[in-house]
């Protein structure tokens, strides 16, 4: 009687535990949409246009004096236009201030798609990531790294997948993608120029 109770106690147990995998999963899935679709939304918002008869457009108000502020507000404006292209410009041109810059995490994410879609596969990371991480979203922050690297090694340069995965098991020992991050290396190792 005692091992029927303790094997029924047990299955609770595991119930429970891949009933929170799934939870977490599905969170992560529907925050991973939805910062696409503010992406998206950004991306095709036109500009407003002034009413008829309204006052001429004031001229644009100058940008701010400090160059990180600047550079948040040109990366915010060119992801709001769908100029991506420009917002990785004006990120690639603070990248070594990049732990300084402010911006809101769908913005993260935006600017990080903006920067893969330019094969700026490490910086691409840290955007991605940091938009995850910003946002709570963990696993979210994993799977980010896990499909950067996967992109930079397809795109052969197996040093920088090796990089990012290792920076993976490094912020995430326990991380549910170890497994596949460590067969993935052995990939990766292989592509690497024989010395």
């Amino acid at each position: 009687m005692a091992l029927i109770v303790l094997a029924i106690a047990a299955a609770g147990a595991a119930w429970v535990v891949l009933a929170w995998r799934k939870y977490k999963e599905r969170k992560a899935f529907e925050q991973e949409r939805e910062a696409s679709f503010v992406a998206e939304i950004l991306k095709n918002k036109p500009a407003p246009s002034p009413p008829a008869g309204a006052a001429p457009v004031a001229a644009p108000k100058a940008p701010p004096a400090d160059p990180l502020a600047a550079a948040a507000e040109s990366i915010r404006t060119a992801l709001a236009a769908g100029r991506g292209a420009d917002a990785a410009k004006a990120f690639l041109a603070v990248v070594d201030q990049r732990t300084k810059l402010t911006l809101e995490p769908p913005l993260w994410e935006a600017l990080g798609r903006a920067l893969l879609a330019q094969g700026s596969y490490m910086e691409s990371a840290w955007a991605l990531h940091a938009g995850a991480a910003l946002a709570g979203d963990l696993a979210g922050a994993q799977k980010r790294l896990v499909e950067v690297a996967a992109r930079a090694g397809d795109a052969g340069q197996p040093h920088n997948a090796l990089k990012l995965y290792a920076t993976l098991l490094a912020k995430y020992p326990q991380s549910q993608y170890a497994d596949f991050v460590r067969a993935n290396m052995k990939a990766e190792e292989k592509k690497l120029p024989k010395a």
